[in-house]
Protein backbone atom coordinates (compact mmCIF):
# COMPACT_ATOMS: atom_id res chain seq x y z
CA UNK A 1 0.00 0.00 0.00
CA UNK A 2 1.23 3.26 -1.02
CA UNK A 3 1.05 6.36 1.03
CA UNK A 4 -1.46 7.33 -1.46
CA UNK A 5 -3.52 5.07 -0.39
CA UNK A 6 -2.55 5.18 3.75
CA UNK A 7 -4.18 8.76 3.31
CA UNK A 8 -7.49 7.63 1.80
CA UNK A 9 -8.06 5.34 5.10
CA UNK A 10 -7.01 7.50 7.42
CA UNK A 11 -8.91 10.57 6.08
CA UNK A 12 -12.13 8.06 6.69
CA UNK A 13 -10.99 6.63 9.87
CA UNK A 14 -10.93 10.04 11.10
CA UNK A 15 -14.73 10.69 10.92
CA UNK A 16 -15.35 8.31 13.59
CA UNK A 17 -12.29 9.27 15.48
CA UNK A 18 -13.12 12.76 15.77
CA UNK A 19 -17.10 11.44 16.61
CA UNK A 20 -15.50 9.66 19.50
CA UNK A 21 -14.51 12.94 21.40
CA UNK A 22 -18.09 13.55 21.45
CA UNK A 23 -19.13 10.47 22.19
CA UNK A 24 -17.21 10.62 25.41
CA UNK A 25 -17.60 13.90 25.89
CA UNK A 26 -21.31 12.91 26.64
CA UNK A 27 -20.21 10.51 29.20
CA UNK A 28 -18.52 13.19 31.67
CA UNK A 29 -20.91 15.58 30.93
CA UNK A 30 -23.50 14.73 33.34
CA UNK A 31 -20.66 15.10 36.51
CA UNK A 32 -20.54 18.73 35.52
CA UNK A 33 -24.04 19.17 34.94
CA UNK A 34 -24.70 18.01 38.52
CA UNK A 35 -21.75 20.27 40.15
CA UNK A 36 -22.92 23.04 38.39
CA UNK A 37 -26.32 22.64 39.58
CA UNK A 38 -25.68 22.35 43.28
CA UNK A 39 -24.31 26.56 43.24
CA UNK A 40 -26.29 29.02 44.42
CA UNK A 41 -26.28 31.04 41.20
CA UNK A 42 -27.62 27.79 39.22
CA UNK A 43 -31.19 29.08 37.91
CA UNK A 44 -32.00 24.81 37.53
CA UNK A 45 -32.35 22.83 41.25
CA UNK A 46 -32.19 18.81 41.11
CA UNK A 47 -32.77 16.32 43.43
CA UNK A 48 -31.17 13.10 43.75
CA UNK A 49 -33.97 11.17 41.85
CA UNK A 50 -33.64 13.62 38.94
CA UNK A 51 -29.78 13.44 39.17
CA UNK A 52 -29.93 9.48 38.78
CA UNK A 53 -31.99 10.07 35.57
CA UNK A 54 -29.74 13.15 34.41
CA UNK A 55 -26.80 10.67 34.76
CA UNK A 56 -28.22 7.18 33.25
CA UNK A 57 -30.86 8.30 30.80
CA UNK A 58 -27.86 7.89 27.97
CA UNK A 59 -27.96 3.87 28.41
CA UNK A 60 -32.06 3.85 28.38
CA UNK A 61 -32.50 6.21 25.39
CA UNK A 62 -29.84 3.75 23.67
CA UNK A 63 -31.98 0.37 23.20
CA UNK A 64 -33.30 1.32 20.21
CA UNK A 65 -29.67 0.89 18.69
CA UNK A 66 -30.18 -2.06 17.64
CA UNK A 67 -32.14 -1.38 15.21
CA UNK A 68 -29.30 -0.01 13.64
CA UNK A 69 -27.94 -3.13 12.19
CA UNK A 70 -31.10 -3.26 9.68
CA UNK A 71 -30.77 0.47 9.29
CA UNK A 72 -27.08 0.47 7.66
CA UNK A 73 -27.92 -3.33 5.71
CA UNK A 74 -30.66 -1.40 4.28
CA UNK A 75 -29.27 2.24 3.41
CA UNK A 76 -25.22 2.07 3.46
CA UNK A 77 -22.85 2.66 6.02
CA UNK A 78 -22.84 6.24 5.62
CA UNK A 79 -26.30 6.76 5.76
CA UNK A 80 -25.95 5.15 9.37
CA UNK A 81 -23.18 7.62 10.38
CA UNK A 82 -24.60 10.71 9.52
CA UNK A 83 -27.83 9.29 11.15
CA UNK A 84 -25.95 8.67 14.53
CA UNK A 85 -23.50 12.06 14.04
CA UNK A 86 -26.90 14.37 13.33
CA UNK A 87 -28.52 12.84 16.68
CA UNK A 88 -25.81 13.32 19.11
CA UNK A 89 -25.64 16.86 17.46
CA UNK A 90 -29.25 17.26 17.70
CA UNK A 91 -28.64 16.64 21.85
CA UNK A 92 -26.30 18.84 22.24
CA UNK A 93 -28.55 21.71 21.02
CA UNK A 94 -31.45 21.14 22.61
CA UNK A 95 -29.44 21.09 26.09
CA UNK A 96 -27.36 24.20 25.21
CA UNK A 97 -31.63 25.60 24.89
CA UNK A 98 -32.64 24.14 27.83
CA UNK A 99 -33.80 25.84 30.58
CA UNK A 100 -35.39 22.91 32.95
CA UNK A 101 -34.30 19.45 34.02
CA UNK A 102 -36.64 17.83 31.46
CA UNK A 103 -35.01 19.40 28.82
CA UNK A 104 -32.02 18.30 29.66
CA UNK A 105 -33.08 15.04 30.12
CA UNK A 106 -34.45 15.06 26.31
CA UNK A 107 -31.16 16.04 25.48
CA UNK A 108 -29.23 13.78 26.66
CA UNK A 109 -32.06 11.08 25.25
CA UNK A 110 -31.05 12.32 21.69
CA UNK A 111 -27.68 11.63 22.53
CA UNK A 112 -27.52 8.38 24.10
CA UNK A 113 -29.49 7.21 21.11
CA UNK A 114 -26.47 8.21 18.51
CA UNK A 115 -23.62 7.84 20.79
CA UNK A 116 -24.32 3.82 21.42
CA UNK A 117 -25.67 3.56 17.70
CA UNK A 118 -22.48 5.23 16.51
CA UNK A 119 -20.07 2.52 18.78
CA UNK A 120 -21.79 -0.01 16.14
CA UNK A 121 -21.48 2.07 13.37
CA UNK A 122 -17.85 3.19 13.64
CA UNK A 123 -16.37 -0.36 14.47
CA UNK A 124 -18.35 -1.59 11.40
CA UNK A 125 -16.80 1.20 9.42
CA UNK A 126 -13.44 0.85 10.44
CA UNK A 127 -13.42 -3.17 10.07
CA UNK A 128 -15.42 -2.83 6.58
CA UNK A 129 -13.04 0.09 4.82
CA UNK A 130 -9.72 0.05 6.41
CA UNK A 131 -6.93 -2.39 6.12
CA UNK A 132 -6.98 -5.47 8.37
CA UNK A 133 -3.22 -4.50 10.17
CA UNK A 134 -4.24 -1.66 11.26
CA UNK A 135 -8.29 -2.17 12.47
CA UNK A 136 -7.15 -3.03 15.84
CA UNK A 137 -5.24 -0.02 16.92
CA UNK A 138 -8.14 2.65 15.01
CA UNK A 139 -10.49 0.67 17.18
CA UNK A 140 -8.46 1.11 20.24
CA UNK A 141 -8.05 4.51 19.26
CA UNK A 142 -11.95 5.07 19.11
CA UNK A 143 -11.62 4.28 22.64
CA UNK A 144 -8.87 6.43 23.79
CA UNK A 145 -10.60 9.70 21.94
CA UNK A 146 -13.51 8.98 23.93
CA UNK A 147 -11.36 8.98 27.13
CA UNK A 148 -9.92 12.48 25.64
CA UNK A 149 -13.79 13.26 25.41
CA UNK A 150 -14.21 12.77 29.27
CA UNK A 151 -11.25 14.55 30.13
CA UNK A 152 -11.83 17.33 28.06
CA UNK A 153 -15.43 17.89 29.44
CA UNK A 154 -13.75 17.12 33.27
CA UNK A 155 -11.54 20.18 32.25
CA UNK A 156 -13.82 22.66 30.89
CA UNK A 157 -16.65 21.96 33.60
CA UNK A 158 -14.29 23.91 35.70
CA UNK A 159 -13.56 27.08 33.89
CA UNK A 160 -16.82 27.28 31.69
CA UNK A 161 -20.72 27.06 31.92
CA UNK A 162 -21.91 23.68 31.08
CA UNK A 163 -24.11 25.77 28.03
CA UNK A 164 -20.34 26.67 26.83
CA UNK A 165 -19.26 23.24 27.06
CA UNK A 166 -22.14 21.77 25.06
CA UNK A 167 -21.77 24.06 22.25
CA UNK A 168 -17.97 22.90 22.16
CA UNK A 169 -18.43 19.34 21.89
CA UNK A 170 -20.45 20.03 18.55
CA UNK A 171 -17.42 20.72 17.14
CA UNK A 172 -15.59 17.19 16.68
CA UNK A 173 -18.79 15.77 15.41
CA UNK A 174 -19.58 18.49 13.19
CA UNK A 175 -16.00 18.56 11.71
CA UNK A 176 -16.44 14.66 11.23
CA UNK A 177 -19.50 14.75 9.57
CA UNK A 178 -18.67 17.34 6.82
CA UNK A 179 -15.77 14.85 6.48
CA UNK A 180 -17.84 11.80 6.05
CA UNK A 181 -19.51 13.67 3.36
CA UNK A 182 -16.67 12.93 0.92
CA UNK A 183 -16.74 9.07 1.51
CA UNK A 184 -17.23 6.23 -0.49
CA UNK A 185 -19.62 3.95 0.44
CA UNK A 186 -18.49 0.81 2.11
CA UNK A 187 -17.13 -2.39 -0.63
CA UNK A 188 -18.36 -4.61 1.70
CA UNK A 189 -21.83 -2.78 1.34
CA UNK A 190 -21.61 -2.20 -2.44
CA UNK A 191 -21.02 -6.00 -2.96
CA UNK A 192 -23.85 -7.53 -0.43
CA UNK A 193 -26.39 -5.31 -2.58
CA UNK A 194 -24.98 -6.52 -5.75
CA UNK A 195 -23.27 -3.27 -7.10
CA UNK A 196 -19.50 -4.83 -7.84
CA UNK A 197 -18.56 -2.03 -10.35
CA UNK A 198 -19.00 0.45 -6.98
CA UNK A 199 -17.66 -2.01 -4.84
CA UNK A 200 -14.40 -2.10 -7.14
CA UNK A 201 -14.38 1.68 -7.25
CA UNK A 202 -14.70 2.06 -3.99
CA UNK A 203 -12.17 -0.31 -2.71
CA UNK A 204 -9.10 0.62 -4.87
CA UNK A 205 -9.80 4.12 -3.82
CA UNK A 206 -9.46 2.89 -0.41
CA UNK A 207 -7.27 0.19 -0.64
CA UNK A 208 -5.36 0.69 -3.76
CA UNK A 209 -4.69 -1.83 -6.38
CA UNK A 210 -1.67 -3.49 -5.36
CA UNK A 211 -1.64 -7.05 -5.19
CA UNK A 212 -2.67 -8.12 -1.53
CA UNK A 213 -5.72 -5.42 -1.72
CA UNK A 214 -6.63 -6.68 -5.26
CA UNK A 215 -6.88 -10.23 -3.67
CA UNK A 216 -8.46 -9.45 -0.90
CA UNK A 217 -11.48 -7.27 -3.19
CA UNK A 218 -11.93 -10.30 -5.53
CA UNK A 219 -12.34 -12.99 -2.60
CA UNK A 220 -14.91 -9.96 -1.22
CA UNK A 221 -16.93 -10.45 -4.54
CA UNK A 222 -16.34 -14.12 -4.97
CA UNK A 223 -18.19 -14.43 -2.16
CA UNK A 224 -20.95 -12.10 -2.14
CA UNK A 225 -21.21 -13.81 -5.55
CA UNK A 226 -21.80 -17.14 -4.33
CA UNK A 227 -24.56 -15.04 -1.38
CA UNK A 228 -26.64 -14.00 -3.85
CA UNK A 229 -26.61 -17.04 -6.43
CA UNK A 230 -27.50 -19.71 -3.17
CA UNK A 231 -29.87 -17.14 -1.38
CA UNK A 232 -32.61 -19.12 0.54
CA UNK A 233 -35.93 -18.68 -0.21
CA UNK A 234 -38.69 -17.05 1.70
CA UNK A 235 -40.58 -18.76 4.73
CA UNK A 236 -43.50 -17.85 6.17
CA UNK A 237 -44.04 -15.70 9.36
CA UNK A 238 -44.68 -19.32 11.40
CA UNK A 239 -41.36 -21.25 9.86
CA UNK A 240 -39.48 -18.09 10.65
CA UNK A 241 -40.56 -17.82 14.02
CA UNK A 242 -39.60 -21.53 15.16
CA UNK A 243 -36.24 -21.20 13.59
CA UNK A 244 -35.98 -18.06 15.91
CA UNK A 245 -37.04 -19.85 18.78
CA UNK A 246 -34.72 -23.04 17.70
CA UNK A 247 -31.94 -20.45 18.02
CA UNK A 248 -32.32 -19.02 20.91
CA UNK A 249 -33.09 -22.12 22.59
CA UNK A 250 -29.53 -24.57 21.65
CA UNK A 251 -26.96 -24.41 23.50
CA UNK A 252 -24.47 -22.79 20.95
CA UNK A 253 -26.76 -19.70 22.17
CA UNK A 254 -27.83 -19.03 25.40
CA UNK A 255 -24.14 -20.36 26.53
CA UNK A 256 -22.17 -17.55 24.85
CA UNK A 257 -24.78 -15.26 25.28
CA UNK A 258 -24.57 -15.93 29.14
CA UNK A 259 -20.59 -15.39 28.44
CA UNK A 260 -21.48 -12.13 27.33
CA UNK A 261 -23.51 -10.94 29.68
CA UNK A 262 -20.35 -11.78 32.33
CA UNK A 263 -18.08 -9.98 30.38
CA UNK A 264 -20.06 -6.96 30.16
CA UNK A 265 -20.68 -6.82 33.74
CA UNK A 266 -16.94 -6.99 34.46
CA UNK A 267 -16.97 -3.56 33.07
CA UNK A 268 -20.12 -1.95 34.21
CA UNK A 269 -20.73 -4.11 37.82
CA UNK A 270 -17.19 -2.90 38.66
CA UNK A 271 -18.11 0.43 39.09
CA UNK A 272 -15.78 2.02 36.23
CA UNK A 273 -18.87 3.68 34.49
CA UNK A 274 -19.96 4.94 37.98
CA UNK A 275 -16.70 6.95 38.29
CA UNK A 276 -16.66 8.29 35.15
CA UNK A 277 -19.96 9.91 35.15
CA UNK A 278 -19.91 10.64 39.06
CA UNK A 279 -16.74 11.72 39.08
CA UNK A 280 -16.71 14.70 40.87
CA UNK A 281 -19.34 13.60 43.38
CA UNK A 282 -17.71 10.54 44.25
CA UNK A 283 -14.00 12.12 44.55
CA UNK A 284 -15.57 14.88 47.15
CA UNK A 285 -17.58 12.21 49.18
CA UNK A 286 -14.13 10.88 49.30
CA UNK A 287 -11.71 13.83 50.14
CA UNK A 288 -14.30 15.88 51.78
CA UNK A 289 -12.99 19.27 49.78
CA UNK A 290 -14.31 20.36 46.15
CA UNK A 291 -10.71 21.46 44.98
CA UNK A 292 -9.10 18.81 46.22
CA UNK A 293 -12.40 16.70 43.88
CA UNK A 294 -11.46 18.64 41.39
CA UNK A 295 -7.67 17.89 41.17
CA UNK A 296 -8.11 13.98 42.41
CA UNK A 297 -10.68 13.88 39.42
CA UNK A 298 -8.64 15.24 36.41
CA UNK A 299 -5.78 13.04 37.67
CA UNK A 300 -8.06 9.81 37.25
CA UNK A 301 -8.92 10.78 33.87
CA UNK A 302 -5.56 11.34 32.85
CA UNK A 303 -4.31 7.64 34.11
CA UNK A 304 -7.08 6.85 32.85
CA UNK A 305 -6.10 7.72 29.24
CA UNK A 306 -2.65 6.65 29.76
CA UNK A 307 -3.60 3.55 30.69
CA UNK A 308 -5.73 3.19 27.46
CA UNK A 309 -2.99 4.00 25.47
CA UNK A 310 -0.93 1.59 27.11
CA UNK A 311 -2.86 -1.28 26.91
CA UNK A 312 -2.33 -1.64 23.30
CA UNK A 313 1.12 -3.48 24.49
CA UNK A 314 -0.48 -5.68 26.63
CA UNK A 315 -3.22 -7.04 23.89
CA UNK A 316 -0.17 -6.94 21.70
CA UNK A 317 2.19 -9.22 23.56
CA UNK A 318 -0.56 -11.63 25.88
CA UNK A 319 -3.98 -13.55 25.26
CA UNK A 320 -7.33 -11.52 25.76
CA UNK A 321 -7.93 -13.58 29.17
CA UNK A 322 -4.79 -12.90 31.03
CA UNK A 323 -5.43 -9.51 30.08
CA UNK A 324 -8.64 -9.38 31.57
CA UNK A 325 -7.74 -11.85 34.41
CA UNK A 326 -4.90 -9.04 35.70
CA UNK A 327 -6.79 -5.81 34.58
CA UNK A 328 -9.66 -7.17 37.22
CA UNK A 329 -7.89 -8.42 39.81
CA UNK A 330 -5.57 -5.61 40.21
CA UNK A 331 -9.11 -3.24 40.09
CA UNK A 332 -10.98 -5.47 42.73
CA UNK A 333 -7.80 -5.60 45.06
CA UNK A 334 -7.78 -1.56 44.85
CA UNK A 335 -11.56 -1.53 45.37
CA UNK A 336 -11.54 -3.75 48.28
CA UNK A 337 -8.58 -1.54 49.85
CA UNK A 338 -10.58 2.10 48.84
CA UNK A 339 -13.61 0.34 51.06
CA UNK A 340 -11.67 -0.33 53.81
CA UNK A 341 -9.99 3.29 54.06
CA UNK A 342 -13.24 4.59 53.10
CA UNK A 343 -14.64 2.36 56.40
CA UNK A 344 -12.26 3.72 58.70
CA UNK A 345 -13.07 6.50 57.64
CA UNK A 346 -16.62 6.56 58.49
CA UNK A 347 -15.57 5.05 62.33
CA UNK A 348 -13.33 8.48 62.30
CA UNK A 349 -10.34 5.91 62.49
CA UNK A 350 -8.69 7.74 59.50
CA UNK A 351 -9.17 11.56 59.03
CA UNK A 352 -11.93 12.82 56.84
CA UNK A 353 -9.62 14.78 54.89
CA UNK A 354 -7.04 11.52 53.97
CA UNK A 355 -6.28 11.21 50.31
CA UNK A 356 -5.41 7.51 51.39
CA UNK A 357 -8.86 6.40 49.44
CA UNK A 358 -8.45 8.72 46.90
CA UNK A 359 -4.89 7.24 45.94
CA UNK A 360 -6.31 3.86 46.06
CA UNK A 361 -9.10 4.84 43.70
CA UNK A 362 -6.39 6.66 41.33
CA UNK A 363 -5.10 3.02 41.54
CA UNK A 364 -8.51 1.03 40.38
CA UNK A 365 -8.28 3.18 37.19
CA UNK A 366 -5.33 2.56 36.41
CA UNK A 367 -5.71 -1.29 36.61
CA UNK A 368 -9.06 -1.12 35.01
CA UNK A 369 -7.95 1.11 32.09
CA UNK A 370 -5.14 -1.48 31.14
CA UNK A 371 -8.00 -4.08 30.27
CA UNK A 372 -11.80 -3.77 31.79
CA UNK A 373 -12.15 -0.92 29.41
CA UNK A 374 -11.97 -2.69 26.17
CA UNK A 375 -11.37 -6.75 26.79
CA UNK A 376 -15.07 -7.15 27.47
CA UNK A 377 -15.93 -5.37 24.45
CA UNK A 378 -13.67 -7.33 22.23
CA UNK A 379 -14.22 -10.52 23.55
CA UNK A 380 -18.06 -9.98 23.94
CA UNK A 381 -17.90 -9.51 19.80
CA UNK A 382 -16.13 -12.33 19.58
CA UNK A 383 -17.62 -15.61 21.31
CA UNK A 384 -21.12 -15.53 19.62
CA UNK A 385 -21.28 -18.43 16.76
CA UNK A 386 -21.64 -16.74 13.37
CA UNK A 387 -24.86 -18.17 12.76
CA UNK A 388 -26.49 -15.92 15.77
CA UNK A 389 -24.48 -12.91 15.18
CA UNK A 390 -27.63 -10.79 14.30
CA UNK A 391 -29.72 -12.16 17.18
CA UNK A 392 -26.63 -11.85 19.31
CA UNK A 393 -25.59 -8.32 18.21
CA UNK A 394 -28.90 -7.30 19.32
CA UNK A 395 -28.68 -8.86 22.95
CA UNK A 396 -25.29 -7.57 23.07
CA UNK A 397 -26.74 -3.43 23.04
CA UNK A 398 -29.84 -4.48 25.00
CA UNK A 399 -27.28 -6.06 27.93
CA UNK A 400 -25.04 -2.44 27.39
CA UNK A 401 -27.88 -0.15 27.38
CA UNK A 402 -29.64 -1.58 30.51
CA UNK A 403 -26.74 -2.41 32.14
CA UNK A 404 -25.51 1.32 31.43
CA UNK A 405 -28.86 2.78 32.88
CA UNK A 406 -29.81 0.48 35.68
CA UNK A 407 -25.98 0.81 37.22
CA UNK A 408 -25.41 4.60 36.71
CA UNK A 409 -29.56 4.90 38.01
CA UNK A 410 -29.06 2.85 41.41
CA UNK A 411 -25.67 4.48 42.01
CA UNK A 412 -26.61 7.53 44.20
CA UNK A 413 -29.36 4.78 46.30
CA UNK A 414 -26.23 2.18 47.02
CA UNK A 415 -24.34 5.64 48.40
CA UNK A 416 -27.33 6.70 50.14
CA UNK A 417 -27.91 3.43 51.82
CA UNK A 418 -24.58 1.51 51.96
CA UNK A 419 -22.40 4.44 52.45
CA UNK A 420 -19.07 4.64 50.41
CA UNK A 421 -17.30 1.86 51.63
CA UNK A 422 -20.33 -0.54 51.36
CA UNK A 423 -20.64 0.49 47.69
CA UNK A 424 -17.16 -0.10 46.90
CA UNK A 425 -17.11 -4.02 48.83
CA UNK A 426 -20.25 -4.38 46.52
CA UNK A 427 -18.47 -3.38 43.36
CA UNK A 428 -15.24 -5.24 44.72
CA UNK A 429 -17.36 -8.78 45.43
CA UNK A 430 -19.40 -8.67 42.43
CA UNK A 431 -16.35 -7.87 40.23
CA UNK A 432 -14.68 -11.19 41.88
CA UNK A 433 -17.50 -13.30 41.06
CA UNK A 434 -17.49 -12.61 37.44
CA UNK A 435 -13.73 -12.53 36.94
CA UNK A 436 -14.24 -16.65 38.76
CA UNK A 437 -16.44 -17.18 35.78
CA UNK A 438 -14.49 -15.81 33.11
CA UNK A 439 -11.29 -17.88 34.32
CA UNK A 440 -13.11 -20.97 34.62
CA UNK A 441 -15.59 -21.25 31.94
CA UNK A 442 -14.99 -18.34 28.83
CA UNK A 443 -12.85 -19.80 26.53
CA UNK A 444 -10.23 -17.40 25.00
CA UNK A 445 -10.76 -15.68 21.77
CA UNK A 446 -6.96 -14.82 20.22
CA UNK A 447 -5.64 -15.68 17.63
CA UNK A 448 -8.68 -18.33 16.88
CA UNK A 449 -10.78 -19.32 14.70
CA UNK A 450 -14.46 -18.28 15.18
CA UNK A 451 -14.96 -22.09 14.35
CA UNK A 452 -12.80 -23.02 17.21
CA UNK A 453 -14.20 -20.80 19.63
CA UNK A 454 -17.67 -22.54 18.36
CA UNK A 455 -16.69 -25.50 19.47
CA UNK A 456 -16.83 -24.59 22.88
CA UNK A 457 -20.53 -24.63 23.11
CA UNK A 458 -21.55 -27.55 20.94
CA UNK A 459 -23.31 -30.22 22.90
CA UNK A 460 -20.72 -32.97 23.34
CA UNK A 461 -22.77 -36.02 23.25
CA UNK A 462 -24.23 -34.63 19.88
CA UNK A 463 -20.48 -34.30 18.66
CA UNK A 464 -19.27 -37.28 19.96
CA UNK A 465 -22.06 -39.36 17.88
CA UNK A 466 -20.64 -37.42 14.88
CA UNK A 467 -18.15 -39.54 12.62
CA UNK A 468 -15.58 -37.53 11.36
CA UNK A 469 -14.43 -37.40 8.13
CA UNK A 470 -11.25 -38.87 7.29
CA UNK A 471 -8.90 -35.89 6.68
CA UNK A 472 -8.14 -36.70 2.78
CA UNK A 473 -11.93 -36.74 2.16
CA UNK A 474 -12.49 -33.37 4.21
CA UNK A 475 -10.15 -31.77 2.14
CA UNK A 476 -11.98 -32.09 -1.10
CA UNK A 477 -15.23 -30.32 0.66
CA UNK A 478 -13.77 -27.11 -0.67
CA UNK A 479 -13.42 -25.37 -3.74
CA UNK A 480 -9.93 -24.37 -5.08
CA UNK A 481 -10.65 -20.71 -6.62
CA UNK A 482 -7.94 -18.66 -8.35
CA UNK A 483 -8.10 -15.00 -8.69
CA UNK A 484 -6.18 -13.25 -11.15
CA UNK A 485 -5.83 -9.31 -11.80
CA UNK A 486 -5.27 -8.45 -15.71
CA UNK A 487 -2.10 -5.59 -15.95
CA UNK A 488 -4.16 -3.27 -17.87
CA UNK A 489 -7.69 -3.96 -16.60
CA UNK A 490 -9.59 -3.74 -13.43
CA UNK A 491 -11.97 -6.53 -14.40
CA UNK A 492 -12.01 -9.75 -12.08
CA UNK A 493 -11.62 -13.19 -13.55
CA UNK A 494 -12.76 -15.55 -11.36
CA UNK A 495 -11.73 -19.51 -12.34
CA UNK A 496 -13.49 -22.31 -10.45
CA UNK A 497 -11.78 -25.81 -9.72
CA UNK A 498 -14.97 -27.62 -9.05
CA UNK A 499 -14.35 -30.58 -5.81
CA UNK A 500 -14.85 -33.53 -8.65
CA UNK A 501 -11.84 -32.07 -10.70
CA UNK A 502 -9.52 -32.41 -7.24
CA UNK A 503 -10.52 -35.81 -6.74
CA UNK A 504 -9.71 -36.74 -9.92
CA UNK A 505 -6.20 -35.09 -10.22
CA UNK A 506 -5.81 -36.95 -6.47
CA UNK A 507 -6.56 -40.42 -7.24
CA UNK A 508 -4.10 -39.63 -11.02
CA UNK A 509 -1.09 -37.68 -8.75
CA UNK A 510 1.25 -39.34 -11.36
CA UNK A 511 -0.42 -37.46 -14.38
CA UNK A 512 0.66 -34.23 -12.62
CA UNK A 513 4.05 -32.49 -13.75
Amino acid sequence: MGHGEDSQFIFVSASPQLAAISAGGLIGYPSVLLQQFKSNDSSIIVDVHTASWIASVHGLAGVPSLFIPYIMQQHGRKFGFHICCLLVILGWIIIYFARNATTIIVGESFQGLGAKSLLVVSYLTIGEMVDPKYRNILMLFYNINQTVGVTLVHVMGKFFHWKTISLTMIMPIAIGFLLSCSWPESPAWLALKGRFDECKKSFIWLRGADEDAITEMNALLNSQIGNINNKPKKTNTIEALKEVWGKITSRDFYLPSFHMFILLSVYYWSGNLVFLVYAMNMVENVTKDEESAYIGMVVMDCVTLLGNATAYIFFKYFNNKPVLLFSGIGSAVFLLASSIVSYLQFLEIVSDDSLLCLYFLIGFMIASSLGIYTTPYVMSSEIMPIQHRGIGGSLMVIIICSSYSFTLKIAPYLVMYLKLHGTFLLYSVTLSVCLIWVWKFVPETKNRTLQSIEENYLDKNKAESVEPQPESQANLNVRLVLIQKPQESNDILHTVVPSEVIQSLLEHKECIT
